[in-house]
Formats: C-alpha cells, sequence, structure tokens
C-alpha cells in the first residue's frame, strides 16, 4: 500500500480549528465584516459573525439581499491550504448544507437552484454569496441569509410569489443559531473531512446530491453567455458546480458563470 502523503504544516493548522460565532445586532454585511477580519489577520481566521439585520446585504451579480429582522443571516470563514482545485463547486455545496440542516431541524423538503439559491415550494428561502480571499492567507467566505419568520405580507411585493419563507410556508422555524451551527457544521464536514474542494471522488459524489435535489433538472431555462441569450433544457451540474445546458439543436453549452432562469 502507497504511504499516504505527508500533510503540510497548514493543513494540519486547520484540522484543529475553533470556531468563533459572533452575533451583531446589526450591520451592512457580514460578507464585508468578515472580509475585513480576514484582511487584518496574520493567520487563519475561523470567525462566524451572524447579524439580526443587514443594511446592505448583498446577493450574486451586485444584487441587494432583502434583510428583514426575523431571518438568519451569517458569513462563515473558511480558511484554505491554496492547493485547492475545485473552489468554484462551494456555493452549490453550501446549498446543500442548508437544505440538509433545514430538512434535519424542521422537516422542510428542499430544493437546490443553481448557482446559488435554495427553494421551498418553488419559492426562493434562501441565498448564498462565496467569495474568495487570496491574502493575506486564502479563505472562502461563504455568506448564508434564510428568510425564516417574514409574514407574506412583509415580503416586499415586487417579490412576492417568488420570494418566500419558512413561516409563509406553514413550518415552523428552528432558532436561528441552531440553524446557523447545524449549517457550518455541515461545510466543515464537506470541506475538511470529505475535502470536496480538493478530491474528485467527493466533488463527483456531493454533486450527485445536489443534481437530486436540483429545482432545474429537465426543465427549460434561459441564460445569458458571451452577451447572448439562449434557451434549452438543464441537464444537471458538474462536478466543478458548472451548469449543463442542451440546446434545441442537441449540443451541450457549459455555463460557468451567470443566471439562469426558469422558463414557464
Amino acid at each position: 500500500m502507497s504511504p499516504m502523503p505527508a500533510c503540510t504544516a497548514r493543513e494540519i493548522h486547520l484540522k484543529k480549528m475553533t470556531r468563533r460565532y459572533i452575533t451583531l445586532p446589526s450591520t451592512v454585511s457580514t460578507n464585508a465584516d468578515l472580509k475585513a477580519r480576514l484582511a487584518a489577520a496574520d493567520g487563519p481566521v475561523f470567525d462566524v459573525i451572524r447579524a439580526v439585520t443587514q443594511t446592505g446585504g448583498r446577493g450574486r451579480l451586485g444584487r441587494s439581499f432583502f434583510s428583514p429582522p426575523g431571518g438568519l443571516y451569517f458569513s462563515a470563514a473558511l480558511p484554505l491550504t491554496g492547493q485547492e482545485t475545485n473552489v468554484p463547486c462551494l456555493t452549490l455545496v453550501a446549498g446543500l448544507c442548508v437544505c440538509r440542516a433545514l430538512e434535519d431541524l424542521c422537516g422542510a423538503v428542499l430544493r437546490v437552484k443553481w448557482p446559488n439559491d435554495v427553494y421551498l415550494n418553488g419559492k426562493k428561502l434562501c441565498g448564498i454569496l462565496c467569495e474568495l480571499v487570496t491574502v493575506p492567507t486564502p479563505a472562502a467566505v461563504v455568506g448564508v441569509g434564510v428568510n425564516l419568520n417574514a409574514a407574506q405580507e412583509e415580503i416586499p411585493p415586487e417579490l412576492r410569489g417568488k420570494m418566500t419563507s419558512l413561516r409563509a410556508e406553514g413550518v415552523s422555524a428552528p432558532a436561528p443559531e441552531a440553524l446557523m451551527k447545524a449549517v457550518v457544521d455541515r461545510l466543515d464536514r464537506a470541506v475538511y473531512e470529505d475535502r470536496v474542494l480538493s478530491d474528485a471522488s467527493a466533488a463527483t459524489a456531493y454533486m450527485e446530491q445536489i443534481n437530486d435535489r436540483s429545482l432545474l433538472t429537465g426543465q427549460p431555462v434561459s441564460f445569458t453567455a458571451g452577451g447572448k441569450t439562449r434557451s434549452g433544457i438543464f441537464l444537471r451540474a458538474a462536478a466543478d458546480g458548472a451548469a449543463l445546458v442542451r440546446l434545441p439543436e442537441g449540443r451541450v453549452e457549459t455555463v460557468v458563470s451567470g443566471e439562469i432562469v426558469l422558463l414557464p
């Protein structure tokens, strides 16, 4: 049997992590707060920052993220070795972790929508924003926002029918702290124990589970690539996190970034 490769000092240090949870009454963005902590640190940071509310929550593509009181808004630092080869799959993996945590805590049946949302009963329940930091030490910042307790009438009119909360769907919401820790525990297991960002077989196994609960699989979608909007059938997410869409002429398009919209 071949010997196991030796761990670097950094890998050994990452295995000895201790999470520190910080709760703020309000902030502009937990991702921004955590990135500032990372920039000022001289070593790995395992902080998780939660805010009761955010005044400037951010989503993908520069969009704002609706963050009313009563939801769960947090960002977790995931220090990396710098040798990870599959960081782009992290957003989908984080979505799977949210699904599993919520299903275990309150029994809700959830779906992952490529690339960064979690859906309940066909409406968005959770958004995820992952950002990569390379200096002074490499790390991923995983921002998670889950709408727990907003009543239907509290959701902005332009989002009603598209966005929901556990309360609006008749599901009893777990305590925010319990849900946060359940999600972070699953993220830590995926990244540090299963090595989903660096082990090809682990990435494939996780993506199979993500595809099993995909909102889009087999559905007609539209997407924009190269400045051109196309339509096709969503096939699956690949192990590296890219979306595979079959075009009308039969060719399969690989979509690595942007937005995919479910067509009526």
